[in-house]
């Protein structure tokens, strides 16, 4: 229609009508692309509040893990400190035994966490990322991010370190493979631990038992520091998200 127009009005030499169809196609134009950019901006903000409701499921998630695991790391580091103590003192307090055991139980082991947000990860992977129109929050998920890869470096490098004692440390007593290790809901059943028997006295006079547990303590109290920090920023983000729908 209005190329039938702008034709008769070329024919009719009607410059000024022509002026005023192309004034009317450029507004037109003008105001469907505005209307479009309404529309994706609309659909962008509702799928914004979707990503932001599944990354703080995620983090309530990684709260959960990260907190499990900084109590365990914790906990074998105090019962590694009691073992250390022992040996240096030369007996076993009976208060202290169940302690000493679970240390030989779970001196090498570590427990590991989901740390990472799978919903942000994937936002990253596909370059999306800024849909999140909260740069700040955004910032801090992609430091977070940054963070974790340096703490799986950490990882590697306790985990290797406490593989690298396993031998001394196991030497001197045996696990009860006939025992329960888990309750039927999979947790660990550490009281009382799954420790057959052990020479107390010939742990005290093994020097390279003595310094595999004290590298164990070393071990998982640098690594308890890294879960700390881990938690710490979780913390935050959560209380960054939490601002948002307040």
């Amino acid at each position: 229609m209005i190329l039938r127009s702008v034709t008769r009005h070329v024919s009719d030499q009607n410059w000024f009508a022509v002026g005023i169809d192309f004034i009317i196609v450029i507004v037109g134009v003008f105001i469907g692309i505005q209307v479009a950019n309404l529309n994706e901006a609309r659909l962008e903000a509702q799928e914004e509040v979707l990503l932001v409701e599944r990354i703080r499921a995620d983090f309530e998630r990684i709260e959960e893990d990260a907190e499990r695991s900084l109590a365990y790391h914790q906990a074998r580091a105090a019962e590694l400190r009691i073992l250390v103590r022992s040996l240096r003192r030369g007996s076993l307090a009976d208060e202290d035994r169940q302690a000493v055991e679970r240390a030989l139980f779970l001196g090498p082991a570590f427990q590991t966490s989901a740390d990472n947000s799978g919903t942000f990860s994937e936002l990253l992977s596909s370059g999306r990322a800024n849909l999140l129109r909260d740069k700040v929050l955004l910032n801090e998920l992609v430091s977070y991010e940054d963070f974790l890869e340096r703490f799986d470096v950490a990882l590697a490098y306790y985990v290797d370190m406490a593989f690298g004692v396993q031998q001394a440390f196991t030497s001197r007593f045996e696990y009860d493979i006939e025992a329960n290790f888990f309750t039927d809901d999979l947790q660990l059943i550490l009281d009382p631990p799954a420790i057959a028997s052990y020479d107390f006295d010939a742990m005290v006079a093994d020097t390279a038992f003595h310094n595999a547990a004290e590298q164990l303590v070393f071990v998982h109290s640098l690594f308890s520091m890294w879960r700390l920090r881990i938690s710490d920023r979780v913390e935050r983000i959560q209380q960054m998200l939490a601002d948002r729908s307040a």
